[in-house]
């Protein structure tokens, strides 16, 4: 491949020039610069977002299924990183294999939920700790590794590994146990909550510059692309209790009303906490616009 005739054309010399640092410089890549600068925000082609989940028939599922839809609104730019080698910048946000829209991955709000779930149950009583802890299985699952072997051993010390690399902070006593022991008989399971991908609409440009600590300048200032601040989203979760078909109706009504209770304080928390990478610098933290339930039929 002649390189030098595919530097010498166009917008590809503007893109190799700023994705490779080469130090030729002159007017076309100074406005190509220029012209990012004064457009930051740039709003994505014609998205066909994917159906609302609110609009499913959620009737058809199994009693006491439920969908939960919450409406937000980016306090702050929003990052996920993306291993993408060709790319204008070295920190593309990630986007969605097909369609190439930013997006937060549905296991990224299961992971970001999950450590809301662990602050929170920290943060309560020890009565409530229990409660919030039955519902942290169910929603989350106990399918890893770490708590079969728990399950399977059921002993002081096994305990309080599991709750030290969990990062939960519960006191071992015979109301825990009990909640281990109705699972030892049971294989690997799911949780009952199914997380959905949020897509954007628009993408943005941010610039962080690490300073020397002697002499107080930037030294290499780093690109991200990312999400911009008010920017909206919805953040969708379908809740189907399978694993409770032989139970009593009346239990497992009463056991979804407490997740979905405690899924919501799990949301406002990573609504404070934020999403995405870059989360010490504020990003990602977005504001509840509107919260929206159904109900599957009794």
């Amino acid at each position: 491949m002649n390189y030098e005739a595919v530097l010498n054309t166009g917008i590809q010399n503007n893109f190799f020039q700023l994705k490779y640092g080469f130090e030729k410089k002159d007017e076309n890549l100074i406005n190509f610069k220029n012209q990012i600068s004064e457009n930051k925000k740039y709003k994505l082609g014609n998205i066909q977002k994917p159906k609302e989940l609110i609009n499913i028939d959620i009737t058809s599922h199994i009693p006491n299924t439920f969908a939960i839809k919450t409406q937000f609104k980016l306090t702050a730019p929003y990052y996920s990183s993306e291993d993408d080698d060709f790319y204008i910048i070295s920190n593309p946000c990630i986007k969605e294999h097909v369609f190439k829209v930013p997006m937060v991955r549905g296991s990224s709000w299961k992971g970001a939920l999950l450590n809301g779930a662990r602050e929170i149950i920290k943060e309560e009583n020890k009565s409530q700790k229990v409660e919030y802890l039955k519902s942290y299985f169910r929603i989350f699952g106990v399918g890893d590794d770490s708590f079969r072997n728990i399950v399977d051993k059921v002993d002081d010390n096994s305990f309080k590994l599991f709750f030290m690399t969990s990062g939960l902070a519960i006191d071992v006593n015979s109301d825990v146990k009990k909640i281990f022991e109705q699972y030892k008989k049971s294989k690997a399971q799911k949780g009952r909550a199914i997380f959905y991908p949020t897509y954007f609409d628009k993408l943005s440009f941010e610039l962080i510059n690490p300073h020397n600590r002697k002499t107080k300048a930037g030294t290499n200032p780093i690109h991200y692309e990312v999400v911009p601040k008010d920017s909206e989203g919805d953040l969708q979760i379908v809740y189907i209790p399978f694993d409770g078909v032989l139970e009593k109706d009346d239990t497992i009504k009463e056991q979804a009303k407490q997740d979905l209770e405690f899924l919501q304080k799990c949301i406002k928390r990573v609504a404070q906490n934020g999403i995405g990478a870059k989360t010490k610098l504020g990003w990602g933290r977005f504001k509840i616009e509107k919260v929206t339930c159904v109900w599957s039929k009794k």
